[in-house]
């Protein structure tokens, strides 16, 4: 996908129930800490995603592929059914809601050509800690590896901006209400670097190989993608 959009192609996304739900989910999770300590949890995200139906086809209107307000709807209902379990979850994040919150704070890093932004940035006494919003399903225990190395990432773009060490970070499983804490481990943080390497490679132009276990139903360049085995590529 790095190859293909950095030569000039454009990411289709299709709006799909799935695709959809995971949207109005992400955008309901960002009110969370609204909600949380309040006795009335239930009535305020059912507001809140009323409010997220009308807003949804202005924020995403440029969204490849539209939005179907038929799908869009029935996406809502899908979500709303899941806010009383949401709801009885949110009760046990008091002391993760109750931080002091940022959103979408953009970060860069010049040494390291990384940009972004994380869903929150946590500040507690002496601690940063990067949060990030997931919508797919969660694991029986832990996080998901790549959850864990884009919090790594963000760790990075922290230390650098701020000069302090980040020592956890948080994905927080939006179809759940749940939050699960994660180290930011030294393996990590070389995975990290060792991933950035690849990116450049790529800017230059080497398509990488694609491994055996490439999740290619979930790509949308599959119909231009020919992936072949290079001498250049090995060098991955």
């Amino acid at each position: 996908m790095c190859f293909f959009t950095n030569n000039g192609h454009n990411l289709i996304k299709e709006g799909t129930p799935g695709y959809l739900e995971g949207i109005i989910l992400k955008e309901l999770a960002l009110v969370y800490d609204h909600a949380f300590n309040s006795e009335g949890k239930l009535s305020i995200l059912n507001l809140e995603l009323d409010r997220i139906l009308k807003e949804i086809p202005v924020i995403y209107r440029n969204e490849p592929g539209g939005i179907n307000d038929e799908m869009l709807a029935g996406a809502v209902t899908d979500v709303r059914s899941s806010l009383p379990d949401i709801c009885s979850n949110l009760s046990s994040y008091n002391g993760f809601f109750a931080g002091e919150l940022s959103h979408n704070e953009m970060l860069q890093s010049e040494k390291f050509g990384l940009t972004g932004s994380p869903d929150r940035l946590i500040r507690t006494n002496d601690e940063l800690m990067p949060s990030i919003i997931k919508t797919g399903k969660m694991p029986l225990n832990g996080v998901w590896h790549g959850d864990r190395l884009q919090l790594t990432a963000y760790a990075v773009l922290v230390e650098e901006k701020y000069d302090i060490p980040v020592r956890r970070g948080f994905v927080e499983y939006a179809r759940s209400g749940m939050v699960r804490e994660a180290a930011i481990r030294r393996h990590e943080r070389r995975n990290v670097l060792q991933i950035l390497e690849k990116i450049k490679k790529i800017r230059d132009g080497i398509m990488p190989e694609k491994p055996k276990d490439a999740p290619c139903e979930y790509c949308g360049f599959t119909e231009i993608c020919d992936v072949k085995s290079t001498l250049a590529s090995r060098f991955f």
